[in-house]
């Protein structure tokens, strides 16, 4: 049997065509992976910071609440409160803000940013908690598991001058 009859028998035949063949299919398969790749990392990545933001939505409603509790109850009143705000594959926490120095504009607020999305704020109202950190600046935390304090005190000053004499805020510091 010659060798021309043995390829033909295999499905081979001998001619250029699968020369260029091979080329266009490789071709078409880059340009519909070219196509359909960042398609599926962009519905991902925004997956992420969604599922991110929901998490950490979650953690600041318990600190919020537990912020809201041990300033009802009075000066001398703390609370111990477990923070976890978790990091996606794709996308992490980069900052969270707890208040503002005593008497600021964003003292009773919120603030995180998420990778890729603008800062937002959480208010924390009825009733408005001022909050601030034990140095008197703002807590600031990132990705992490934390142990914050929470506690009541008394300034002895009118911070937010109402003329309503001294006022209460809640003291926010880490537990090593």
């Amino acid at each position: 049997m010659s060798q021309t009859k043995a390829w033909a028998e295999r499905g081979f035949r001998r001619n250029d065509r699968g020369v260029e063949g091979l080329p266009l299919r490789l071709i078409i398969v880059m340009v519909i992976l070219a196509i359909t790749i960042p398609a599926t990392l962009g519905s991902f990545r925004a997956y992420d910071r969604n599922r991110v933001e929901t998490s950490l939505l979650s953690e600041i409603d318990v600190v919020t609440s537990a912020v809201k509790t041990v300033y009802t109850s009075g000066p001398g009143n703390s609370a111990t409160i477990k923070f976890n705000p978790a990091s996606g594959s794709m996308t992490g926490v980069e900052s969270i803000i707890f208040g503002d120095v005593p008497g600021g504009d964003m003292v009773s607020a919120i603030r995180y940013k998420i990778q890729g999305r603008a800062e937002r704020i959480v208010p924390v109202v009825s009733p408005n908690v001022p909050m601030s950190g034990a140095n008197g600046a703002p807590l600031r935390l990132t990705s992490g598991n934390y142990i914050i304090k929470a506690e009541c005190i008394n300034s002895g000053t009118d911070l937010n001058a109402d003329g309503l004499g001294p006022d209460i805020y809640v003291c926010l510091s880490i537990i090593p």
